[in-house]
């Protein structure tokens, strides 16, 4: 299937939609901003509709220090901008959170420019203020996914008002948080929280002013977020709701990609397990020459002038695809997944030139070989049987942070070949293989900037695929580019897989058949030398 067919007349989700909607403000007055703080006065004058209370987050963090705020950590507010539909609605809620920045500078607005566009396609679409948890503050973000809990129990409430101008008008079934850096891992946190009765000694049941939740979440997305800056004490948060994520190859801030041990960390293979899903997706756009700043509108950028692409390009690419994921999860627009599981799907609408690298993991899917067994030779992974053999490439299970930063339980492959003509090759019993019932072929794959591999040089190999007498051969390249990495403002390159999508109907059109498919290869015979690494190779839709 070729991307005109999967997408056939899909229009630009980064495009206003048709929906009229009107922008307003919510707070919790009066209180007295001092003149340093004078950007936040505009919430002690909210629609008087939308007056809200305050929330006690002091078990979970302190206000960023050294800046004057007119409440305490027992008593802070709940502010932020709706971009709300007109017409009865219900509709879709999405929420955004901001990360850290200086406190004096409000963050809030920074998201308005995506609340506009999903508002005008019939998303009720807000922007929030965590300003006072800004500043020199760490830890924190078990509070940040706190708030942002707590500001979808204020639609909830609003929703379930007599009278009240929301009411009735908001789809509690179909709900999108968003967060930005630490905000960004805080969604995380939140929708781990989410389905927790008690946080440690903290209850979530409304009897001490915070909770109850269980909010049915639709996705959680994280833009360049942070990792494991908090830690429950379970460990690292596994997210449990469908998780997408945007980083930028020149972020100057969170330059380790750590949100991508988030990313790893959650939908993982179960070993005990292999063939059964948690009925959750996953999805991962990196992209080329987007620095952190800015994703918000608000915020000057981190980077020297012509690192980063410029900011109207970046805002453009966040509105695409943040929009499309809206669009799939929240307006049940199905065919804005095909985004998700490719992004050349929207070239013509990114800004011209925008490289990206893109991952996607579907809830239905069985894994030919995902890796996790342990450090030991390769193999088929089970229920499936097997064999696997390397012929003049060294295939090493390693655990390497293949983005750095903190270390990680991935294992991942590395393929390193010197002469053209070596494969790894995989059989498998077809008897234990139900390919037949899956749409689409996926391997998990990158190069890396080592020697082998020519600078700023695409690197290609040839997949083939057999059923008895019959094989199939595709180049790499003609299902996607694997890019040269990157080079980062700090650190050293990421090496970011990208997930080829072979479609099971080009297998079919090519004579092999999926009920009976005997064997994979990965041949090196497009470069004369190389190192790629694998993911996991896996059926799917």
């Amino acid at each position: 299937m070729t991307v005109a067919q999967e997408t056939g007349e899909l229009r630009n989700p980064g495009l206003p939609g048709s929906e009229e909607f009107d922008t307003l403000i919510y707070g919790s007055p009066p209180l007295a901003y001092p003149a340093a703080l004078s950007q936040y006065v505009i919430y002690n004058n909210p629609d008087p509709a939308y007056l809200t209370g305050r929330i006690n987050v002091s078990a979970f963090a302190n206000l960023g220090a050294a800046t004057p705020w007119p409440f305490t950590n027992t008593n802070v507010p709940l502010n932020g901008h709706i971009c709300i539909p007109r017409g009865r609605g219900p509709f879709p809620l999405a929420v955004f959170a901001h990360g850290n920045h200086s406190p004096f500078e409000n963050s809030t607005p920074g998201y308005l420019y995506l609340c506009q566009l999903l508002a005008s396609h019939g998303i009720i679409a807000a922007t929030i203020d965590v300003n006072f948890l800004n500043g020199s503050n760490f830890g924190e973000n078990d509070a940040r996914a706190v708030v942002h809990l707590e500001h979808l129990k204020q639609f909830r409430n609003w929703n379930n008002t007599s009278g009240h101008p929301l009411h009735g008008k908001v789809d509690l079934n179909r709900i999108l948080i968003v967060g930005h850096s630490r905000g960004g891992e805080a969604v995380g946190h939140a929708s781990f929280f989410n389905r927790l009765a008690a946080i440690g000694p903290v209850v979530l049941d409304g009897s001490a002013g915070l909770g109850p939740y269980r909010f049915a979440l639709s996705a959680a997305a994280a833009i360049a977020p942070t990792d494991r800056q908090f830690v429950p004490v379970t460990g690292p948060t596994v997210v449990p709701d469908s998780y997408f994520i945007i980083h930028g190859s020149k972020d100057s801030d969170v330059f380790t990609f750590e949100g991508y041990h988030t990313y790893e960390r959650a939908h993982a293979v179960d070993l005990a397990n292999p063939t059964v899903s948690d009925g959750k997706f996953k999805a991962t756009l990196w992209v080329h020459k987007a620095n952190h700043n800015q994703f918000n509108s608000v915020w000057a950028p981190e980077t020297a002038p012509g690192v980063a692409m410029p900011r109207p390009s970046q805002e453009q690419i966040a509105k695409v695809h943040l929009g499309a994921l809206a669009l799939a999860v929240l307006l049940d627009r199905h065919e804005y997944f095909a985004v998700l599981h490719d992004h050349a799907v929207a070239t013509a609408w990114d800004p011209a030139g925008t490289e990206l690298v893109s991952q996607y993991q579907d809830p239905q899917r069985i894994f030919v070989q995902h890796n996790q067994e342990g450090l030991g030779p390769l193999v088929v992974s089970l229920p499936l049987q097997g064999t696997v053999a390397a012929d003049g490439v060294v295939a090493t299970r390693q655990l390497t942070a293949l983005v750095g930063g903190a270390a990680t339980t991935t294992i991942t492959v590395r393929l390193a070949w010197n002469a053209a003509g070596s494969r790894l090759l995989l059989q498998v019993d077809p008897a234990t293989l139900p390919a037949e019932r899956y749409k689409v072929l996926a391997l998990r794959v990158g190069q890396s900037n080592e020697a082998a591999n020519t600078a700023n040089r695409d690197q290609d190999f040839t997949l083939e695929v057999s059923s008895g007498s019959r094989t199939a051969v595709f180049p790499a390249s003609s299902l996607h580019r694997l890019l040269f990495p990157d080079p980062p403002p700090f650190g050293p390159a990421k090496i970011v897989m990208q997930t080829l999508r072979l479609p099971v109907a080009r297998l079919v059109e090519c004579g092999v058949d999926p009920s009976d498919l005997r064997a994979i290869a990965l041949v090196f015979d497009r470069r004369q030398t190389g190192v790629v690494y694998t993911g996991d190779l896996q059926f799917t839709n």
